[in-house]
């Protein structure tokens, strides 16, 4: 009766091993009063600004900045929080330098999460902790040098960095002077002929800024995956929709005329390598929280339990607790954080 209850719901659980999905199930995280309680995070939709935040989260640590040993977990509603990078990069840099994982918090199909805190229940808030110090304070030399938050990808790059040519408003019309479903179906394998929609779920695309693009970069050489596993310079976005009569892709996110846009597809031996190797880069602990995208169980591996079963098994000794969602959240390259896709982010929760 002393504690305070804090939560939000998700489109499946992940536990010991097991992912409920589709089925009546709760996850449940209890945390010893103390000083490395965490604080609460509650805002309702519209509710939310960056920097009362960023001080009420300064005064509850009593310190005037965060740094990579502060964890934030975020888990803003997929409906009614639209937008979310730009703030939460304005919170990180308010605050200092924590790290930051999250997920996408999911209703019933059309409706936004249920969320609450104590007996205040609200659909579509803003829920989450901060978790002061902990797994990477050690002071030990090793747990201090590894970080909190990890993220594993699970497709691969299909294709060389491409100038997107033409564009407008989410739609990519041109890549190289050429329509982009050539490229597509070039990468696929496919006839000129050939529908593209039956292969949109293995298709999505990594976005950077044409500045961000190397002089000299070959045209036809396809690019080498990021160390770990960890998006650097890009992010990655899903397909969601084709105009095969102008041969041009629908996809989220900005981009403009002369950025740079590469393909990408699902490969489930990476997303094995990536989610092992983001393991063993993270700080010990004893929870790991696993927040993945609910694109990655069955449909990628064949079985909708092994992604937890795996981490389960290469973590003994640990408890592993997390949700699948829509996105996910997770550290940027330098600083900052990201909505991610297709991707798994793990979270080193507790002193070891």
């Amino acid at each position: 009766p002393e504690a305070t209850l804090l939560g939000s719901s998700f489109e499946g659980v992940l536990a010991e091993g097991r992912a409920w999905r589709d089925l009546p199930a709760v996850g449940l995280m209890a945390w010893a009063a103390g000083e490395d309680e965490p604080i609460p995070v509650f805002f309702a939709p519209g509710d939310f600004e960056v920097d009362e935040l960023a001080q009420e989260l300064r005064d509850a640590l009593g310190r005037p900045e965060l740094n990579p040993d502060d964890l934030l977990l975020v888990f803003p509603d997929s409906l009614t929080w639209a937008g979310l990078e730009a703030p939460v990069e304005e919170l990180i840099r308010l605050l200092g330098d924590p790290s930051i994982a999250g997920a996408a918090s999911m209703g019933l199909v059309g409706q936004a999460c249920q969320s609450w805190i104590g007996d205040e229940v609200q659909r579509g808030a803003l829920v989450g902790l901060l978790v002061p110090g902990g797994a990477a304070a050690r002071g030990d030399g090793v747990a201090a040098a590894l970080p909190r938050v990890r993220c594993a990808g699970a497709s691969r790059f299909a294709s060389p960095w491409l100038e997107i040519s033409a564009c407008r408003e989410r739609w990519v019309d041109g890549l190289e002077g050429e329509p982009p479903l050539d490229w597509v179906r070039r990468q696929l394998g496919l006839d000129r002929d050939s529908p593209v929609e039956p292969h949109l779920d293995r298709l999505l695309v990594r976005l950077r800024d044409g500045a961000l693009c190397e002089a000299g970069e070959s045209a036809h050489s396809i690019p080498q995956e990021p160390a770990g596993g960890d998006p650097t310079d890009f992010v990655e976005r899903y397909v969601v929709g084709i105009d095969d009569r102008r041969g041009s892709l629908s996809v989220p996110g900005d981009y403009r005329r002369g950025g740079h846009l590469a393909l990408a597809l699902p490969d489930a031996d990476h997303a094995r390598s990536a989610l092992r190797s983001a393991l063993r880069a993270l700080a010990p602990s004893p929870l790991v929280m696993q927040f993945a995208c609910r694109a990655r169980d069955e449909a990628l591996h064949g079985d909708p339990d092994l992604e937890a079963a795996l981490l389960a098994h290469d973590a003994p000794g640990r408890m592993t607790l997390g949700a699948l969602a829509p996105f996910q959240l997770g550290p940027a390259s330098p600083g900052g954080g990201r909505v991610l896709v297709h991707s798994t982010v793990l979270a080193a929760l507790g002193e070891a």
